[in-house]
């Protein structure tokens, strides 16, 4: 049957399919308008040849700081990025370009101090509103620690990326590409040293430590949030007792209650914790409830197993390698002996 004689037993499916084909032409054009758009700005900024200085020193909008910036921009690179290919043009963020004529730009080129960039106020001002007023940046707050702005995990990420050198805040990276995820963790392994040990001793951080930082493997932002990060101790908390079954159970499907009572953060090489249950134990009489709060902890029994496990394996070793030291010992005295015997029967 032909299209036509399908559409007219069909009206409702003929206006759906006349609004789907208008959409699809819709969203091409709009795709083909801003790629043109771009042409012009990639018709310098992607030929060195053309900028007569390929860096220029610009302040951070945010903090403040005097920075260097690269003009240069790697085509293949960006358009893999979280502001690259045919999504936005470069006029969605240097605002103060919408009103100048491509034409105008590609022979005269344009001023060279544009408006700085603002992406809290342009696009990104619910995700900012929500990491700025989080109880994570008020303790930080509290404690007289610096509090990071949104490019020490976002735009610091590209400074790792692209091929024209360090300073280049355009190429922010996507949230799933596996440098950005591997990136992050050590962003939030500077301040917690001692939890991104732990990580490191679990399977997911063992994992990642290999450089495999895909979805597949969590990292920190996977299980603690990434702009309301909260205590575990907060009902709130992804991986508060109320939520993280549901937190492990995106990964595991078969998370149950059991499930979750594994040792996120294992400390089971940090000397530290060691020294906190001997301290407990020394001084049981004086504040028994700290040895029987210490003793309670699933880390000390852990940590428990681990002592003993190494203990086995070194004692095993041990005896296995003195044993074979012995028996090859007494296979050279043999040796020894059966030589002085035959030159006394040769005698």
């Amino acid at each position: 049957m032909k299209l036509k004689q399908l559409l007219r037993f069909n009206r409702p499916g003929c206006f759906f399919f006349i609004a789907l084909v208008s959409v699809i032409g819709l969203c091409s054009r709009a795709a083909v308008l801003i790629a043109a758009e771009n042409e012009t700005c990639y018709g310098c900024h992607a030929d060195p040849e053309k900028i007569e200085k390929t860096e220029k020193a610009r302040i951070d909008p945010v903090t403040g700081e005097i920075e260097v910036v690269s003009l240069m921009i790697d085509r293949e690179v960006f358009d893999k990025t979280a502001h690259g290919g045919t999504d936005f043009s470069c006029t969605d963020c240097h605002a103060s370009l919408e009103e100048v004529e491509d034409d105008d730009i590609a022979e005269n080129g344009h001023k060279p101090n544009l408006t700085p960039v603002d992406c809290i106020t342009f696009c990104h001002d619910d995700p900012a509103a929500e990491y700025y007023e989080s109880k994570h940046v008020k303790l930080m707050k509290e404690n007289d620690k610096d509090v990071p702005t949104c490019k020490h995990c976002h735009g610091g990420v590209t400074y790792h990326f692209s091929s024209y050198g360090e300073k280049a805040p355009m190429y922010v990276l996507r949230e799933t590409d596996p440098l950005h995820r591997k990136l992050t963790i050590d962003t939030c392994g500077s301040c917690h040293e001692e939890y991104l040990a732990g990580y490191r001793n679990n399977a997911h951080g063992q994992v990642t430590a290999l450089g495999h930082t895909t979805t597949d493997v969590p990292v920190c932002f996977d299980c603690h949030g990434k702009h309301t990060i909260l205590n575990s101790s907060e009902p709130e908390s992804m991986v508060g007792q109320d939520n993280i079954i549901k937190t492990c159970g995106s990964c595991h499907a078969n998370a149950n209650a059991s499930f979750v009572k594994h040792v996120e953060h294992p400390q089971i090489k940090n000397l530290n914790y060691y020294k906190t249950l001997l301290a407990a134990a020394k001084n049981y009489r004086k504040d028994p409830e700290a040895l029987k709060k210490v003793v309670k902890n699933p880390q000390t029994i852990l940590c428990i197993v681990f002592v003993a496990y190494i203990g086995i394996l070194a004692l095993t070793f041990t005896k296995f390698g003195l044993h074979s030291l012995l028996g090859w010992f007494a296979t050279v005295r043999d040796e020894f002996r059966r030589k002085g015997h035959s030159d006394e029967e040769q005698h």
